[in-house]
């Protein structure tokens, strides 16, 4: 986390200092670029896209037909994805001699809405799949604002909430993606709410499942800073990931989703700083 503070104090200097700038993001109409990923990686690239319809919130329980205007392209800057190739070298891939150390199942969270986590969980997702090989899942826990079925254009009925209730099979709810072996689990639909679902006695066995039938899998979490439903699912994972936007989250916040994951045995094992904007030309930057 030490270099993430660092570029938020710089970040916020240069904000307080001049007014600051909006950088472009990803989440909405972008091309999944426009990340700085940082878990022992490093790297930034250009993000063309304008944050959209990010007001529009669900139900708490995933009853909805709505979709939002959120459409990713997984075709990356070179720089952006050989920042997400290091950080998955560094997370994910364990020791040859100790295979039981690496970890499948990665939770991708942040302070509050709308700082990315569903387009990082997905380029994270696609990038395993086009490196490693394999099986790979993104699973949907974000009932407050779901938005997986609009950026892989996939139905969302018949999800994760029906997989842990026993309702449907894993087979039904895996949902295959434009990029072959790369899955997509919608958060379906539940008379419960999040935080009762993810405590009920069905969410042991359908992470075990999930466990069994993927090589990895990127869970998209609702914001830490918001809701509990986060610090119920995230310490049955393996590991997890902070999203940071630059240039709108504040050092105290992701001190908070830190501490706040940390109360409750959620091993945090990177971060990922989105829509960072240089303020200063590459080339400068390199001698610094």
């Amino acid at each position: 986390m030490s270099r993430i503070y660092d570029a938020l104090k710089k970040l916020e200097a240069q904000r307080l200092a001049g007014g600051g700038a909006n950088g472009h993001g990803a989440e909405g109409r972008g091309n999944g670029s426009g990340h700085h990923a940082n878990g022992n990686a490093n790297g930034n690239g250009n993000g063309n896209g304008k944050r959209h319809g990010w007001r529009a919130w669900f139900q708490t329980n995933g009853h909805t037909n709505g979709h939002r205007s959120l459409t990713l392209d997984f075709k990356l800057g070179p720089e952006v994805e050989e920042a997400y190739q290091r950080l998955g070298t560094n997370l994910l891939v364990a020791p040859e001699h100790d295979p039981a150390r690496s970890q499948k199942l990665l939770g991708v969270t942040a302070s509050r809405h709308g700082e990315g986590t569903t387009t990082t969980a997905a380029v994270f997702a696609s990038i395993l799949v086009r490196r490693r090989g394999g099986r790979v899942a993104v699973v949907e826990a974000n009932f407050r604002t779901p938005s997986c079925d609009a950026a892989f254009g996939v139905k969302r009925n018949g999800g994760f909430a029906e997989f842990i209730e026993g309702r449907e099979t894993l087979a039904n709810v895996a949902q295959p993606s434009r990029l072959g072996n790369l899955f997509v689990v919608t958060c379906g639909h539940s008379e419960l709410t999040p935080a009762a679902l993810f405590d009920s006695p069905g969410l042991t066995a359908a992470l075990a499942q999930l466990r069994e039938h993927f090589d990895f899998v990127v869970f998209d979490l609702p914001p830490v800073n918001v809701y509990s439903d986060a610090s119920i699912l995230a310490p049955r994972l393996d590991a997890a990931l902070i999203v940071i936007e630059a240039d709108r989250t504040r050092i105290p916040e992701v001190e908070r989703t830190r501490r706040t994951l940390d109360r409750v045995g959620v091993k945090v094992v990177g971060s990922v700083l989105n829509r960072r904007r240089n303020y200063i030309p590459s080339f400068l930057e390199e001698l610094l």
